[in-house]
């Protein structure tokens, strides 16, 4: 994300006792929504059939086609993980360590969309789908969160403070014990913001956030398809960036996908890639409060861009550790 260039001996390292919820990491977030299922359920009497298709299909579309994706590159990515539904919305995520897992998952959630459309031509009239992606850093700025299933109670249970009982959760899920007794789910101003995008896509554009744009842009070098990102001017989103314009970046997806979606907003130019970086890259640099700070500490092809965390985020986190484990010996 283009950071002033810092020593090696000033950038700040993890505590060695960080618990594994706590390290840095960048998720990729997607979502997709049926379009028209309003008036679909409102012109017919069995209308459950079809959205129960939708929450069946699809999922099993997304993981065949990370499967057949894995079969045939051998690349190490995890796959995307259901999130939770939001009425005819479904949402995934998957964790990336490097630049050319955010290709790879982008190039996996357009097969999925595109195998999925096919189904849906056959199956439904007058409904198609929508998607969004963005990305967000964890723990800092953004974070996690952790409810009991069913009314589960643990011994921490009974302590009174909340960020304790944040803390038995969060440990108890990284460490793989009581998953069937713990949900997640995830908060924090990039969650909003890519809310806050969803509301731009549509069955032909899947809207990005600039830095996850920024972020396939660097991964120009070595992605063997450079994915077809088009730029089409700005609008405000409520609340992002003290509400000044927002770029619209965005795939053209579906039907005729490269040849018949034409891009005929303001900055048509800006779909060359490195224009494109340039752009997203300045975005970001401008509003460095707002936009998720790039971590991704495995990537090999790090350029000192991408492999370290800022000394802000690390402090945030750092402060966070030492406050939880005062209130762990004071409990």
């Amino acid at each position: 994300m283009g950071p002033t260039p810092v020593s090696l001996n000033e950038k700040k390292t993890l505590p060695v006792d960080l618990p594994e919820g706590l390290k840095p990491r960048i998720r990729l977030f997607f979502s997709i929504d049926l379009v028209g299922s309003t008036a679909f359920k409102q012109s017919r009497p069995a209308w459950l059939p079809a959205l129960l298709n939708f929450y069946r299909d699809f999922d099993q579309i997304v993981h065949a086609q990370y499967r057949a994706f894995r079969q045939r590159s051998n690349a190490h990515i995890a796959p995307p993980e259901f999130w939770k539904s939001n009425g005819d919305e479904l949402l995934y995520t998957c964790d990336l360590s490097t630049r050319a897992q955010a290709v790879d998952a982008i190039h996996i959630w357009l097969a999925a969309l595109s195998a999925y459309r096919c189904d849906l031509a056959t199956l439904v009239e007058d409904i198609d789908v929508k998607s969004t992606a963005w990305i967000a850093l964890f723990p800092a700025p953004n974070s996690e969160v952790f409810f009991r299933r069913g009314g589960a109670q643990f011994r921490s249970d009974r302590i009174d403070d909340a960020v304790l009982l944040q803390a038995e959760m969060r440990d108890q899920w990284y460490g793989g014990n009581g998953r069937h007794d713990i949900i997640r789910d995830f908060v924090g101003p990039s969650i909003d913001t890519g809310f806050r995008l969803t509301a731009w896509s549509s069955p032909r554009r899947l809207i990005l956030s600039a830095d996850l744009a920024f972020l396939l842009t660097s991964s120009y070098a070595v992605s063997d398809e450079p994915l077809p990102l088009h730029f089409s001017g700005a609008q405000k989103l409520r609340g992002v960036m003290d509400e000044q314009p927002y770029p619209m970046i965005w795939l053209p997806v579906g039907a005729g996908a490269r040849a018949d979606v034409r891009d005929e907003g303001i900055g048509r130019h800006l779909s060359d890639p490195e224009l494109l970086r340039s752009f997203c890259e300045a975005i970001v640099e401008q509003n460095y409060k707002v936009f998720t700070p790039l971590f991704l500490a495995e990537d090999p092809e790090d350029d000192g861009d991408f492999g370290w965390t800022p000394p802000y985020i690390l402090n945030r986190i750092a402060r966070d550790w030492q406050a939880e484990k005062r209130l762990k010996m004071a409990a």
